[in-house]
Formats: C-alpha cells, sequence, structure tokens
C-alpha cells in the first residue's frame, strides 16, 4: 500500500471530505502509472481544490508495493522567490535530517536519489503545492531534478503551468452540479442547519452552488453563512450586480485556514496580484460582457465574447488592439478567464465571482474608459453584429449568423438592458431589440418573453428622444404586436396595431383601417405583417394572404431579404392551412423549391412544415409524417427547438387525420387505434410543455387551438376523456431541454422511458411565498410588462418605491432581469397577467 510521507512532518493527510473528481481521478492515476509522466501539474483557480485532489490522487496511489512521497508546501515563500529559496524549501520538507555544510540542490540530489536506491520499482513522488506565485523559481528547479533522478515524478499544483517541455496538465473544473449540491448539503449539516429534501429548499442550494461558480472554497463559504441567516437571503447577496455581498463574505473560522482562502476576495486578490497591469486592466475591461459558466458537456452554451467583440470593447491605446489575443491566453493560463473552444471558435468569459471583484475594481480606477464608456462600445458592437444578420438571412450562412446570436444571447441581452438608463442610448438597445424579432431569434433562444419585455421598455424610454426615432419605434411596435399573439395577448395586438396606424395614416382613416385588406392604406412593411399574422392566427381568414403578399413586395422594395421571405412563407402558410387543394399544394411546392435553391437551412425546414401541412390536408397525412420527421432530424442537429415545436404540432394533426380516417371507418376499439390516439395524446402533452418553456400560450393561437381540439375530440372517441387525460399528462413530462418530444416522434424515445415529474413547481411557488403582498402585486404588473412609472400610478407609490420593490422582486425570485419575473410568477395567475396586459397603459407614441 502507497505511503504518503513527508521528512518534515507537514504533509497534508488524507482530507475526509471529498466529493466527484472522478474523471480527475482517474487520468491522475494513470499518469502516475505511467513512466513517461515525469511532471504532473493539476491547473485551476483558487479555491477549486487543487490541493485536496492532489492528497486523495496521492493517496488511493497503487502504483508500486512501496513508494514514498515528499510534500511541500510553497505557500509561505515570497511572491517571486528564486530559485534558491524555493530549493531551501523544498528541502526542509524532504530531508530527515538536517544537511550541514552542503548546498539545498546537493541535499535534495542525494535525498531524493537515496529514497528510491534500494528497488527499481520504488517511485519518488514529489508534491509542489501551490507554484503560482514562485513559478521564476520552481521552473529551472524542476528541470533539474527531473534530469538528475530518473526515477522521480513530481506533481505540481499551480493557478497556472509551470511550464517545462513534456508537463502533463490537468485541469481542475468546477465540481459538477450534483457534487457542487452534495458539498453544499455537507457543509450546511456542519453548521446546524440542514438543507431539507424540499424541491423548492434544494433548487436554492442549487441556485447558490451556480452563482459561486461551483467552486468548493466558495461553496464553503457560502454554506458557512447559514449559520446566522437562511438559504434564501445568502441567494439574495449574490445578485452578480453591484449590489452583490460575497465579497464581504470571510470564512468564520479561526484556525485550519489559509490567508489566501479566508474570503471570496482574498482567493481572487492573490491571483489578481500576479497579474500584469495590462492583465489586470483588461480582466477589469471584461467585467462589462456576461458571465459565463464552466457547464458539463455543453458544447452551445451561451456566454462568453469572441476576440473581435474583445478589441472592440476593450482596446485603446493603454490596451492596443494587437496585444489583446495575448493577454487573454495568459489570463485563462492564469486561472482568471475561461475559454470555451468550439470547432470554430473561442470563447472567453469569467466566472461570476471574479467578475464581482473584478467590476469593483474598475469602479474605483478612474479610468477614461470606465464603465459607462465601455457599455456604449459593448452595446454598439453588439447592435452592429444583430444589424449584420439580415444581410445573411435566407442563404447559406444564415445558420452561421444564428449560431453566433445563440452564443452571444447573454451579451445581447444585457446591451439591450443598458440601454434602458438613457433615451439616446435606448434608441440603441431599440435598434437592437427590433432587428432580433424581425429575424425571430427569441423564439430560437426561447427568450421572447424578456425580449418582448426589453423592447417594450425601450420604446417607453426612446419616447423622450427629439427628434423621436418614429420609424424604429413603429417597426418595433408592430414586432412586439406579431410576438404578442404568440404569447396569447390578441387584445395588446390589436392595440399594438392601432397605434401604429394612427401614426402612418390620415385621420379620415384611422377608424376604419381595417374594413379592406386588398387596398394599400400606406402602412408600413412590418405593420402589414403583423396585421397579416392577425389574421391568419387569429381570425383565422384568408385574406392575410392579401396583406402578406402586400407586406412581401415592400420588404423586397426596402431591400429586407428577410421580411421578405418571411413574408412569403407566412402566404404559403396561409394557403396550407385555409386554401383548397390545388392553391394550397401549388404555393406550398413553389416556396419550397426557392428555400431549397437559397440553401437556407431555417427557412428550408419552415418551407416543409408549409409543404407538410398541405400535404396533410389534401394529400396522404402518412407522408406528411414522413416529411415532419425528416425535417426533424435536421433541426435535432441545429437544436431549432422552436421550428421542431411546430413541426410536432403538425405531424400530430396529420396524425389526426389518420385517426380520423380510422373512426369514420368504424374502428374506435382495435389494438392500433387504441395505440394511435394514446400516441396524439403523448404529442399533446408534449407539445404543451415545450411551448411553455418557450414562453408561448398556444392555446390561445385560434388556428394552434382549432388543430387541437381536432385531436382531442378523435382521441377521446377511441380511448376517453380520463385516459386521454392521463395520456397528456404522461406527455407532459417530455423534457424540451433534452429534445425528449422530437425523439419520441422519431421512434427513439420508447412510451416506457418517460421521465418522472420534476418538482419545479414547489421550488417555484417557493420563492413566490417568499415575497410580501405589495411584492406579489408589482410582480405580476411587472410580469404583465407595466412599466415601473405606470406601476407606481397604480398603486399610488413613488418611482423609487416601485423600483426598490421590483429590485427584491428579482433577488428573491432569482429572476436574472426584470424580464424573466414572468417566468417565476406561479401558474394560477396567467390569466391575471394577460388581463393586466391588456389593461396596461397605452404608452407615450412617438411625436410626429
Amino acid at each position: 500500500m502507497s505511503e504518503v510521507s513527508s521528512g518534515g512532518g507537514n504533509g497534508p493527510v488524507a482530507p475526509a471530505e471529498f466529493v466527484g473528481r472522478h474523471a480527475e481521478l482517474r487520468r491522475i492515476d494513470a499518469l502516475l502509472n505511467s513512466s513517461s509522466a515525469r511532471l504532473i501539474t493539476l491547473v485551476g483557480p483558487g479555491g477549486i481544490g487543487k490541493t485536496t485532489l492532489a492528497v486523495e490522487a496521492v493517496r488511493r496511489y497503487r502504483g508500486g508495493a512501496r513508494h514514498t512521497v515528499y510534500w511541500t508546501r510553497l505557500a509561505r515563500l515570497a511572491p517571486g522567490a528564486e530559485t534558491g529559496a524555493v530549493a531551501e524549501e523544498v528541502l526542509l520538507s524532504v530531508a530527515k535530517n538536517g544537511i550541514v555544510g552542503r548546498s539545498a540542490w546537493d541535499g535534495l540530489l542525494e535525498t531524493l536519489t537515496d529514497a528510491g536506491a534500494e528497488d527499481e520499482t520504488h517511485r519518488t513522488i514529489l508534491v509542489l503545492d501551490n507554484c503560482e506565485h514562485v513559478l521564476g523559481g520552481v521552473g529551472p528547479l524542476v528541470v533539474g531534478l527531473l534530469q538528475e533522478i530518473p526515477g522521480l515524478t513530481i506533481v505540481a499544483t499551480s493557478r497556472e503551468p509551470v511550464g517545462w517541455i513534456d508537463e502533463q496538465l490537468v485541469t481542475v473544473p468546477p465540481l459538477s452540479s450534483v457534487h457542487a449540491l452534495e458539498l453544499f448539503r455537507r457543509r450546511a449539516e456542519r453548521t446546524g442547519r440542514p438543507i431539507p429534501e424540499d424541491p423548492g429548499q434544494l433548487a436554492i442550494a442549487t441556485r447558490i452552488c451556480g452563482h459561486v461558480d461551483n467552486n468548493p472554497l466558495f461553496i464553503r463559504l457560502a454554506a458557512a453563512r447559514l449559520l446566522h441567516r437562511p438559504p434564501a437571503i445568502v441567494l439574495r447577496e449574490l445578485s452578480g450586480d453591484t449590489d452583490d455581498r460575497r465579497l464581504q463574505w470571510t470564512h468564520g473560522a479561526r484556525g485550519g485556514v489559509g490567508e489566501r482562502h479566508r474570503s471570496v476576495r482574498d482567493v481572487i486578490a492573490w491571483s489578481y496580484g500576479l497579474c500584469t497591469a495590462p492583465e489586470q486592466l483588461l480582466l477589469e475591461r471584461l467585467s462589462v460582457f456576461a458571465t459565463g459558466c464552466d457547464a458539463e458537456n455543453d458544447e452551445t452554451q451561451s456566454g462568453g465574447a469572441e476576440v473581435d467583440a474583445i478589441v472592440a470593447v476593450c482596446a485603446d491605446p493603454a490596451l492596443p488592439p494587437e496585444r489583446i489575443e495575448g493577454l487573454l491566453e495568459r489570463l485563462v493560463e492564469r486561472s482568471l478567464l475561461s475559454a470555451h473552444i468550439t470547432a470554430a471558435t473561442v470563447r472567453y468569459y469569467l466566472l461570476e465571482s471574479v467578475r464581482v471583484f473584478v467590476r469593483d475594481r474598475l469602479s474605483t480606477r478612474g479610468d477614461h474608459l470606465d464603465e459607462a464608456r465601455l457599455l456604449a462600445r459593448h452595446r454598439r458592437h453588439y447592435r452592429d453584429r444583430v444589424a449584420a444578420g439580415p444581410a445573411t438571412w435566407y442563404g447559406p450562412r444564415e445558420q452561421e449568423w444564428i449560431a453566433w446570436a445563440r452564443a452571444a444571447w447573454d451579451n445581447i441581452l444585457i446591451a439591450v438592458e443598458t440601454s434602458l438608463t438613457d433615451p439616446e442610448e435606448a434608441v440603441v438597445g431599440l435598434e437592437t431589440a427590433a432587428t432580433l424579432m424581425a429575424l425571430r431569434v427569441p423564439f430560437i433562444t426561447g427568450s421572447n418573453r424578456a425580449i418582448t419585455s426589453l423592447t417594450e421598455q425601450a420604446l417607453e424610454v426612446t419616447a423622450q428622444v427629439e427628434p423621436p426615432p418614429t420609424r424604429l419605434r413603429i417597426n418595433a411596435t408592430a414586432l412586439v404586436g406579431w410576438i404578442a399573439i404568440w404569447q396569447g395577448r390578441h387584445a395588446y395586438t390589436a392595440q399594438l396595431l392601432d397605434e401604429c396606424a394612427a401614426e402612418c395614416l390620415p385621420s379620415e382613416l384611422r377608424a376604419g383601417w381595417r374594413a379592406t385588406t386588398a387596398t394599400d392604406l400606406g402602412l408600413p412593411a412590418a405593420v402589414e405583417f403583423t396585421w397579416g399574422l392577425e389574421l391568419l392566427l387569429i381570425h383565422l381568414d384568408l385574406r392575410a394572404v392579401d396583406v402578406l403578399a402586400r407586406a412581401r413586395r415592400k420588404f423586397a422594395v426596402l431591400g429586407d431579404r428577410a421580411g421578405e421571405q418571411r413574408s412569403e412563407l407566412f402566404e404559403a402558410l396561409t394557403y396550407a392551412n385555409l386554401g383548397d387543394a390545388d392553391v394550397a399544394l401549388g404555393a406550398a411546392r413553389r416556396h419550397l423549391d426557392r428555400a431549397v435553391a437559397s440553401d437556407a437551412g431555417w427557412a428550408t425546414s419552415w418551407a416543409e412544415l408549409a409543404w407538410m401541412i398541405a400535404v396533410s390536408r389534401h394529400g396522404d397525412p402518412r407522408e406528411a409524417v414522413k416529411i415532419g420527421q425528416s425535417t426533424l432530424e435536421r433541426l435535432l442537429i441545429t437544436g431549432d427547438t422552436w421550428t421542431a415545436g411546430w413541426v410536432a404540432h403538425f405531424s400530430m394533426m396529420a396524425l389526426t387525420y389518420l385517426l380520423s380516417a380510422r373512426i369514420e371507418a368504424g374502428d374506435t376499439g382495435s389494438a392500433e387505434a387504441i395505440a394511435a390516439a394514446t400516441e396524439i395524446a403523448h404529442l399533446q402533452g408534449g407539445i404543451a410543455t415545450l411551448h411553455r418553456s418557450m414562453g408561448i400560450v398556444a392555446d390561445r393561437v385560434t388556428l394552434v387551438a382549432r388543430g387541437t381540439a381536432r385531436a382531442v375530440a378523435a382521441v377521446t372517441a377511441v380511448i376517453g376523456a380520463e385516459a386521454h387525460a392521463a395520456a397528456v399528462q404522461r406527455g407532459a413530462r417530455l423534457r424540451p431541454e433534452r429534445d425528449e418530444l422530437q425523439l419520441l416522434l422519431l421512434g427513439r424515445l420508447p412510451v416506457d422511458k418517460l421521465p418522472n415529474p420534476r418538482p419545479q413547481a414547489r421550488s417555484t411557488a417557493s420563492r413566490w411565498e417568499e415575497l410580501t403582498p405589495a411584492e406579489r402585486e408589482v410582480a405580476v404588473l411587472a410580469a404583465a410588462g407595466w412599466a415601473n412609472s405606470a406601476i407606481a400610478a397604480r398603486r399610488g407609490s413613488s418611482i423609487r418605491t416601485v423600483d426598490a420593490q421590483v429590485a427584491s422582486v428579482r433577488r428573491k425570485l432569482m429572476a436574472a432581469t426584470r424580464a424573466d419575473i414572468s417566468w417565476h410568477v406561479p401558474d394560477h395567475l396567467a390569466e391575471r397577467i394577460r388581463l393586466e396586459s391588456e389593461r396596461r397603459p397605452a404608452r407615450t407614441r412617438a411625436r410626429p
């Protein structure tokens, strides 16, 4: 059995509390058993558990019958200590007896060589703990020892690599979310405040761990806070914003804690202090970007910025553009910055705790490029990148731009949200938001509620601009109306269209502007488009094709290919859903041929959807199902759940047509009919869950509700209402984040493998109960899109009071933005939110 020993007796004991790290332990064990791995360096940020992992790995090592491990702590050496001082410190740990009259180097050679002299199978392992501040001295010592002592293996822990040519790096990542929660609960028990098996409390604990980056030391610090406060209050202290309190946390223990590990601030400050001045400056400026997370097995994670964005925002004479990429790489090596590397890009991001620290430093620097100017640069960079989207639409680069928008989504939201404090800057934010909505990006990302709310706020703020950006505001208003249709806010869509008409039309045409669809009254293309969707989706009016065709022509005049294409798409969808056979099949086929010729993946998927609907209604529903499955195969690859949800819905409709044919033929009791009816009910439940996850209230969209009602009637005719309800409930368990609805349709997810219900509802309810009655009322109005000023007027409060209440609601509900409040309102208040949305006071319109 291995023996962990130290001549000086100061080697650490095996950790009493070790969680997770299975992959890292396997890798270290394999390296220790490899004769070619001479220097193994465990690299990671402060507090991540490098020392603990090294102790556990060495304890578990079974590389030979006998081996000796020497452990040297370098933490007490001064930063920049030279090789001689490092050698003296190592010698104190390895020499059993004092060595008089000889150099530290000679003493080390003698001791480490003698340790393995009696047995060729004997391994000598030297652990050098905490190397990052003395790398200049450690490097030459390591090289010399490895050259002179063939049987020696060195294990180092450091916040950056030692730098030897054959160094084996083992990156120590944050704990997985499961192991982070386990550690938090263990530490909570030590405080006498254990976390119960309550979904709400477990959700809060998980959020706490996530906010502290799943860093083991920070988790311990957070758990120590439970001695004097409940988890919900600890979570409120982790806002990630200017009121974040983690930098004031201390360990609380008086002993057994190293100086660098007493607080979050101490841990990060130590690494920050080892950086050069340009590295520190870049770190601080990076705080205006969105945080990221070291997610497990997540190839499509949002967050982080590419080099071009960082250069555009951070570069100036103090940080020349040509130096920034090298500085970023050094900060990654120093474990202060994270990099997400895909097949084609590298995105850099700060973890939340580091961002809080460096943002605090930025606020005190007094640099000419302060936070406000950096945010203005950030805002314009992402506005310009978003504005480039329409040029790529309906072409082979469409998917590439969509992938960028997904990855940059958190930064895009920050760009819009931070614009709202100044009317002129809000124009920039509104330009960004309007382009995103026009390209349907909020549907792709599942963030239509957030972007709608931000757009509405930007419309409020830009009403103060002189001269007002009237065209932009009308366009954005029409786009909000479009998204409101999918949110079930039909009266609000009608109100917004009336507002747009009032701005665009002479007074004599305003009252009856909806009377005719064939006449061009002079409405802008975006208004025509939303009106056409209202006619199709809400009123099931075939005249929508007149309005949509007019919108298509107007977009073409403007050179807006994206607007032209989506208008043509909904023309085809109108014919497919409402037209007779010849017109429906012809229009859908022509649109599909053009989409395929464009080599635009997303446009092709939607064109296939229109063709699928036409074939389902006027051809062979079996063929329609096959078309849907072929489309779903590609959508699984691209991750487009928005389109997949509608393919699933109309696949359900095709299956309903087939079931209805069975019923008409008198077959309501065969095993095949029962299985078909049950499958449709499963799909109905899964589709509803998917749409809900994206903020879509599909059952309030007349076109969709009509189809679902047909499916319900057919299913209940076969299996009855009770069995239908049970099957729908089971299908509702399909998890959107795992594409289970799509897999079920493709035959890759057996029904008996459907997951158990998630405890999410209780956790949301638990957080909602923490709000005061006044805060709940404010939260409902905020979720309904009321501005703070309107809430204040309704409640007879000051705007400052409402501002404070909204901030408190966000903290308690763990809502990242004001727009996210709607996600945390309990289901039973959905109707109240809808009514309040319709009652919301009209915004100040742009002055002509």
